[in-house]
C-alpha cells in the first residue's frame, strides 16, 4: 500500500513538472505598429514592454531595443547606444521563413549600428543606423509615385541586454495609407536562450 501511494506521488509530481516546463517554453508571436512619421525624432521600442518607451538619454539607456525614424531602424548597440544590440539576416522570408526560424544559429553574424551614407534629394546624408536592418525594404515606382515595399526578410535582433527576438517588417503604411507607420511581427525570448519557438 505504501509503495503504491509513493508511486502515485511521483507520477503526480512528474505530470505537474512537465506541464510547467511546457508553459515556460512558449513565447508569443506579436504584431506592433509604431508611428515613425517624424523625420527628426526617434521612436524607441522595448521588446520586454511590447510598446514604445520614452528615453531621455538613448546612448546610456538599456530600456530600449529598437528605434524607428521613418524607414530607418537602430538597435541599442554600436554607435547608437551602450547596449548589446545588433541584428543579423536569417535569409528566411515571409511567414514560412518566420515559422522555420526556431533557434538562433551560432553561425549568424550580428552587426551593431554604424554610420551609413543614404542618398537624399540634395545628395548624401550620413545616418547612424543598423546596416543589416537597412535592407528591410526596397523602392517600387508606380502610378502613385515611389512606394516603400518590405523585402519580407526575417531578421534576428539582439536586444540591449543580449536577449534575442526575430522580426519581420510587414508594412510602411497604416490603414489610411499614410507613410511612416512601420508594422512588424516578432517573437521575443525573455529567458535569454536562443530558442525562438
Amino acid at each position: 500500500m505504501k509503495t503504491t501511494f509513493f508511486y502515485l506521488i511521483v507520477i503526480s509530481l512528474l505530470v505537474v513538472s512537465c506541464s510547467k516546463d511546457n508553459d515556460s517554453g512558449d513565447i508569443q508571436e506579436q504584431t506592433f505598429e509604431v508611428n515613425a512619421t517624424a523625420s527628426t525624432e526617434w521612436k524607441y521600442f522595448s521588446f520586454e514592454s511590447n510598446d514604445t518607451v520614452e528615453v531621455a538619454d538613448p546612448m546610456n539607456s538599456n530600456s530600449w531595443d529598437l528605434a524607428f525614424q521613418r524607414y530607418r531602424i537602430r538597435t541599442n548597440g554600436g554607435k547608437s547606444g551602450n547596449g548589446m544590440g545588433g541584428a543579423a539576416n536569417s535569409h528566411e522570408t515571409e511567414q514560412e521563413g518566420f515559422d522555420a526560424l526556431k533557434v538562433v544559429s551560432d553561425t549568424l553574424t550580428f552587426r551593431a549600428d554604424d554610420e551609413i551614407e543614404i542618398a537624399v534629394q540634395q545628395g548624401y546624408t550620413t545616418y547612424i543606423l543598423n546596416p543589416v536592418l537597412y535592407t528591410w525594404f526596397g523602392m517600387e515606382f508606380g502610378t502613385m509615385g515611389t512606394q516603400i515595399v518590405p523585402t519580407d526578410s526575417i531578421y534576428v535582433v539582439k536586444t540591449a541586454l543580449g536577449k534575442y527576438a526575430k522580426i519581420w517588417v510587414k508594412s510602411y503604411y497604416n490603414a489610411e495609407d499614410n507613410s511612416g507607420y512601420i508594422t512588424f511581427q516578432y517573437k521575443y525570448q525573455p529567458d535569454g536562450s536562443r530558442n525562438l519557438e
